[in-house]
Formats: C-alpha cells, sequence, structure tokens
C-alpha cells in the first residue's frame, strides 16, 4: 500500500459524483488502528423543517460512504464495496455544518466486510450505523 498521502491524494482526484454531492472528503487513514476519518460539509439544502435538521437519508449517505472508503483503502483499491445492509441509529439531530464520521472494521472476510461508523458535530455524537459491505472485485460490474 502506498503511503498515506497517496492514498489520500488517489482518493481525492477519482471521487465520485455522489461524494461530491455530499461535500465530502477523507481527511484521515489510521493505517495502526485500521479506520479512516471522514469531514462532510452539511448545507442547508440538506435540512428539512425550519429547525435545519440535515434529513436522514443524507446522514445515512454520509455513514455509508466512509464505512465504504475505509474498504476501498484497505483492499488497495481492488474492490467495489456494494451495501447488503445499513442499521443508523440516530442520535440527535444533525444541522448545517461540519459533520465528521469515522469508520472501523468489525470483522472483514474474503467477501464481506462487517463495518462501524460514527458521526459527529462538534463534540457531540449525532449518529452511528453498522453495514454489512459485499466486496466485489472492480473487474467486475456491481450488479
Amino acid at each position: 500500500m502506498g503511503n498515506k498521502e497517496e492514498i489520500l491524494k488517489m482518493l481525492s482526484g477519482n471521487k465520485p459524483p455522489c461524494l461530491e454531492t455530499l461535500r465530502g472528503n477523507v481527511t484521515v487513514f489510521d493505517e495502526k488502528e485500521k479506520t479512516v476519518t471522514m469531514e462532510f460539509d452539511a448545507i442547508p439544502e440538506f435540512c428539512h423543517s425550519e429547525a435545519q435538521i440535515v434529513q436522514g437519508g443524507f446522514v445515512t449517505g454520509m455513514l455509508d460512504a466512509s464505512m465504504a472508503h475505509l474498504v476501498i483503502i484497505l483492499e488497495e483499491f481492488k474492490y467495489n464495496p456494494v451495501s447488503l445492509d445499513i442499521n443508523v441509529s440516530f442520535i440527535r439531530p444533525a444541522h448545517p455544518g461540519l459533520l465528521i464520521v469515522k469508520s472501523r472494521i468489525l470483522r472483514m472476510g474474503k467477501s464481506i466486510a462487517f463495518m462501524y461508523a460514527t458521526m459527529k458535530q462538534g463534540e457531540e455524537m449525532v449518529a452511528s450505523a453498522t453495514s454489512t459491505l459485499k466486496l466485489i472485485p472492480v473487474s467486475k460490474r456491481p450488479l
């Protein structure tokens, strides 16, 4: 695997459109702990109600993207992780501004990964998720 700076540069240069829409970036890859941290800029257009609460689908997408990116990095860009399920717990509302998502692996086999992610805004936890990802070789179409 390349060094951390090369990995972050490669991810930044190959962002899928959905990550551009979510305004997300991988900011930290911790090789020793096998975690990835992503930052998302939640904008008012992601919100519902006068209370400016980030809609749950956007929160879910951010958590999902972070877990998938960790697998992509750890498996050295050889697999497209496809979500089989995702379970999100919404702990408190997220609002426009910076959202930080940290992901880790619970267990990874040859074709399935079990993941966990947390989202914070400031010091407050706003959501957490678990997910099961199927690892599809990049040489194959995912569906």
